[in-house]
């Protein structure tokens, strides 16, 4: 994620999630960011979710629509693309081969009988070597975004890589970075989050970037206490890092991240991939 302009990309759906994610993109590149804002309409090519589908003349139709609206709504131009694939894979290859920025992606949260939602949209995003931004409601100020992220520290190796992405997000927007640390109840997880954090405070202050650590509770799980922190101190970015090798039982069953993806509190999270580092 670069100072410069910026390729983002929104998975286009017609719905007014993603609706909410376009609005973030243009906030983005009001901050003088972005370049280039492309819609990516995938038309799912098999499975449950091509039944019914429109043909290609109909999507065609419709993001020439929107994105004649879009332009006499917000001011701004939006390239639309429309692909032949499986949402689960086809944006985050697209973002991969024009090596977009940032992929700003709506989500309705978690609900339904197995919050199939949540795990929905953690599938889209493992193995993405592209940042994933997850987002429920449109921007929450008129004028800063992520002026105060919350990034969880545990005693994982891959923590170190996931601060990159922090001190660029804060060098990006401004941010104030809330490290939060897990309640460990072991010797030796304790002396690894010891390390990380260290390691953290190092390089955040050689970039003078401003930061507060936090302890979570003992009582609530890690994930409740992430978004508990991000509810009391008003965040408007959650950045996490995905769990290596995902398997079907995560997406059925919840990994962690998928409760952090589809928060109550419906704030944003940016998700990193361990593939990316």
């Amino acid at each position: 994620m670069e100072t410069n302009c910026q390729r983002l990309i929104i998975p286009w759906d017609f719905s007014p999630v993603a609706e909410n994610a376009l609005k973030y993109a243009i906030k983005i590149g009001s901050l003088g960011s972005a370049c280039i804002i492309e819609l990516v309409h995938v038309i799912e090519s098999g499975g449950m979710f091509s039944k019914n589908k429109a043909t290609d003349k109909e999507i065609a139709d419709k993001l020439k629509a929107d994105q004649l609206r879009i332009k006499e709504q917000y001011g701004v131009e939006v390239k639309m693309l429309a692909l032949e694939g499986s949402i689960f894979n086809t944006i985050s290859d697209y973002a991969s081969e024009v090596e977009a920025n940032l992929v700003i992606m709506g989500t309705h949260g978690i609900r339904g009988v197995q919050k199939l939602t949540g795990s929905w949209a953690l599938k889209v995003i493992a193995g993405s070597n592209i940042p994933f931004i997850v987002v429920q409601d449109q921007p929450f100020k008129e004028s800063k975004v992520f002026e105060n992220v919350v990034m969880p520290l545990d005693f994982r190796f891959d923590e170190k890589e996931k601060l990159q992405w922090a001190i660029k997000v804060s060098i990006q927007y401004g941010s104030k970075i809330h490290i939060i640390l897990p309640a460990a109840f072991d010797s030796g997880v304790q002396k690894k989050v010891n390390y990380n954090l260290a390691f953290a405070k190092k390089h955040l202050e050689s970039y003078n970037i401003s930061y507060e650590i936090h302890s979570a509770g003992k009582t609530n799980s890690f994930p409740d206490e992430i978004i508990k922190l991000a509810v009391d101190i008003e965040a408007d970015l959650i950045l996490i890092m995905t769990t290596r090798n995902l398997d079907f039982t995560d997406y059925m069953f919840g990994a962690q991240e998928q409760y952090v993806i589809a928060n109550n509190a419906r704030i944003p999270v940016m998700c990193i991939n361990p593939s990316m580092v």
